[in-house]
């Protein structure tokens, strides 16, 4: 290779030079004579600009020197705008025209995979709402083969998946178990999947014995446990049981804890729709307490506006089935709007 740098190089080899001399501050010599060096300027360069800022002039505004900040804004992936717009929602109508509109070419088969991701960092409610999504979607917007391929995606990221759900296998074991259960992929999938790790190759033998086992159609079909849509029986159970106490006790922290214990988040809608139809047959004291405890749990970020507003919706709708056990219902339904919406935790506008 030549020694000969080019002459730009030369030039860059010669400031680099100059700067590493670790001097601040003005060259020697006022700048003057040295080389590479500015020079001096003439008189006028001494003068200060006739538009410049001094920081010493009452009239000095700081704003004048603000520094603009330039914030990266993420999109969210359309996919996952997707789930979670279906947790909050619980509507497989509404999320089967956004996936129908997905367009990528590979779009089911990650949608597939995704779901069943962000539904091993959720609870037995959103894991329930993801198998019954696939079952409604297949043969109609997803096909046995993209829910096939979806499930393999998840089996090739077991690694990962597992470092933030510790139990992964165990879940995506169910998840391909009842996924052959309600007969959205076949059984020959436990079979020709392809397990390339340990882990992979345990979901799969923790997912084969669970088809196999005696009484599996029923036991797959509440898989995941007593927080799942099937023990909307059992959160009514919950509720009504959690409100008694909290009306004798007036524990407030205790009802709190009962509400976490139940560990579906998504599913607090139902948890105040069940809960304002308890109070209807109890008396205007208890109903005010029970609106206290909603203040509380709004006010503490447990319960959402949101839920509550849908949750009062979905009360409003059975209104005169609860008339017909409760003649006055529409009376105390409106009592308790007003207290939640004075309480803060209902919207003003909520009609």
């Amino acid at each position: 290779m030549s020694t000969n740098a080019p002459p730009e190089h030369k030039k860059v080899a010669e400031r680099d030079k100059h700067s590493k001399t670790g001097m601040q501050g003005a060259p020697k010599k006022g700048g003057a004579g040295g080389k590479g060096t500015w020079g001096v300027g003439g008189k006028d360069d001494l003068k200060p600009s006739p538009n410049a800022v001094d920081r010493n002039d009452p009239n000095y505004c700081s704003d004048d020197d603000d520094e603009i900040v330039l914030q990266k804004v993420e999109e969210q992936n359309p996919i996952e705008a997707i789930l979670n717009e279906y947790f909050a929602s619980g509507s497989v109508e509404e999320l089967s025209t956004s996936v129908e509109a997905l367009n990528q070419t590979d779009s089911h088969e990650a949608f597939v995979k995704k779901s069943i991701a962000a539904a091993l960092e959720k609870q037995a409610y959103e894991r329930e709402l993801v198998s019954q999504m696939l079952s409604t979607l297949a043969g109609k917007i997803l096909s046995t083969e993209k829910i096939a391929n979806g499930f393999q995606r998840a089996l090739n990221s077991i690694e990962d998946l597992s470092l933030d759900t510790p139990d992964a296998v165990d879940v995506l074991a169910k998840f391909i178990a009842r996924a052959v259960v309600d007969e959205i992929i076949p059984p020959s999938f436990l079979k020709t999947a392809e397990a390339t790790t340990p882990r992979a190759n345990e979901v799969i033998s923790l997912a084969h014995a669970l088809v196999t086992e005696p009484h599996r159609i029923g036991r797959l079909a509440h898989i995941w446990g007593p927080g799942d849509l099937s023990s909307v029986k059992r959160l009514k159970e919950e509720v009504q049981m959690m409100l008694g106490e909290f009306l004798t006790t007036g524990d407030v922290k205790e009802a709190d804890q009962g509400v976490r214990k139940l560990n579906a988040p998504s599913f607090y809608f139902q948890l105040v729709k069940q809960a304002l139809r308890f109070s209807m047959s109890k008396s205007s004291d208890d109903r005010k307490k029970i609106s206290a405890l909603f203040s509380s749990f709004n006010k503490s970020g447990l319960i959402s506006g949101d839920h509550f507003a849908k949750g009062f919706r979905s009360c409003q709708e059975i209104l005169n089935d609860i008339a017909l056990d409760v003649p006055n219902a529409q009376t105390i339904w409106n009592e308790f709007v007003q207290m939640a919406k004075e309480e803060g935790y209902l919207s003003s506008d909520f009609s």
